[in-house]
């Protein structure tokens, strides 16, 4: 998930400034907007990303 608690707020805190990711009518968008969460979430916590992790499916789910 994150390496300690304050690097998952940070990240939950900085996603959740970001929804809504797109409007509906918006949804070829979801792959950038993947990629954006990506970059954001590892630029907090370089280890938030591991194979099959939290953020990892978070952001394959957008």
């Amino acid at each position: 998930m994150n390496r300690d608690l304050d690097s998952f707020s940070r990240c939950v805190a900085a996603v959740i400034a970001c929804f809504p990711f797109y409007a509906e009518s918006d949804a070829e968008r979801c792959e950038e907007v993947a990629e954006e969460l990506r970059d954001l979430v590892s630029n907090i916590d370089e280890t938030a990303l591991v194979h099959n992790g939290f953020w990892e499916t978070f952001c394959d789910d957008v």
